[in-house]
């Protein structure tokens, strides 16, 4: 049997189209689309109501960084998913650099949800998220505030950006913002600048570094080298913290012990902030794992405990 029935599709969020992969178990139901971006008509008749698993990806990422191999080891197991690139985000972007991740990609995710409703061969009544990094936050937000959410596996989450950024550049930090925030509204436009810049200092932070955000950029064409002052104002509004306290789905937190980015405490501070009323929840540390697990060399092993999270609970 195989499982590698990838097509591409894009569904729309506040009229925006959104790139879309759709992965499905191959069980011989289905016929190849003859076009892109289209459900194939076969698919109105399939016979199986697949659970489905949407895949988000981090903050200036894009859905192919890895989350297409999670795709596969869900197909695997008979799960159907989507993995989808959010607003300003991939090569076929609109807007692109000019994320907004706290509020749009927010609204792109419940589109997200919206589109796996729409798809005949979907069991509405078995959907659930995983995501990395800021994407995490997105399982977190939509099991908080949509009951149609019924299993989530956050990976490398952030409990609070905004405490992050003041930790790392001071209160002053937001001086600057607000000043972007009154040129943008006055002209339309905000600063652009590199994914390494140095808020600190005005400057990119580490040259070398820059290189390599712009090699990795080449080999993720999808992914953003830069980033507008806006996007990063915008995502201080990250914080999970605010909405775990509301997550009774089935909620399983991973998180690398050599995450460069997020301490582990974050992912301990989530799990404990989960409310007594949630009955199946699961945390897991794993050792040699970095803060991009769907990139990292150990990923395999997360990625064998994220499905079986969702065989269990899905």
């Amino acid at each position: 049997m195989e499982f590698n029935m990838d097509f591409e599709t894009k569904f729309y969020s506040a009229g925006i189209p959104l790139a879309a992969t759709i992965h499905v178990p191959d069980d011989g139901l289905f016929d190849q689309p003859e076009s892109m971006y289209r459900v194939p008509d076969s698919f109105q008749n399939a016979a199986n109501k697949y659970p489905m698993v949407i895949l988000c990806h981090g903050q200036m990422r894009q859905r192919n960084e890895g989350l297409d191999t999670l795709a596969q080891r869900l197909g695997e197991k008979g799960f159907a998913s989507l993995r989808f690139d959010h607003r300003g985000c991939g090569s076929e972007a609109v807007n692109r650099y000019r994320l907004r991740p706290a509020t749009e990609m927010r609204y792109d995710t419940r589109c997200a949800v919206y589109f796996c409703e729409s798809l005949y061969f979907i069991d509405r009544g078995r959907i659930g998220i995983s995501g990395i990094s800021m994407g995490g936050v997105m399982a977190i937000m939509m099991a908080a505030t949509d009951s149609r959410i019924k299993s989530i596996a956050p990976m490398g989450t952030p409990a609070d950006c905004g405490y992050h950024a003041r930790q790392r550049w001071g209160e002053e930090i937001f001086e600057l913002f607000r000043e972007d925030a009154r040129i943008n509204a006055a002209t339309g436009h905000s600063r652009i600048v590199s994914a390494n810049y140095d808020f600190n200092t005005r400057k990119i932070n580490d040259p070398d570094k820059c290189a390599a955000s712009m090699l990795d950029s080449l080999m993720f064409p999808g992914n953003n080298p830069y980033n507008s002052v806006e996007s990063i104002f915008n995502l201080m509004e990250y914080v999970a913290m605010d909405y775990v306290g509301r997550v009774n789905c089935p909620t399983f937190i991973t998180h690398g012990e050599e995450d460069e980015l997020l301490p582990v405490w974050e992912a301990e501070k989530l799990y404990n902030g989960l409310p007594e009323s949630n009955k199946n929840k699961r945390i897991k540390i794993y050792p040699k794992v970095i803060h991009n697990i769907p990139c990292c060399d150990e990923r395999e092993i997360v990625f064998k405990d994220i499905v079986d999270w969702f065989l269990e609970t899905l």
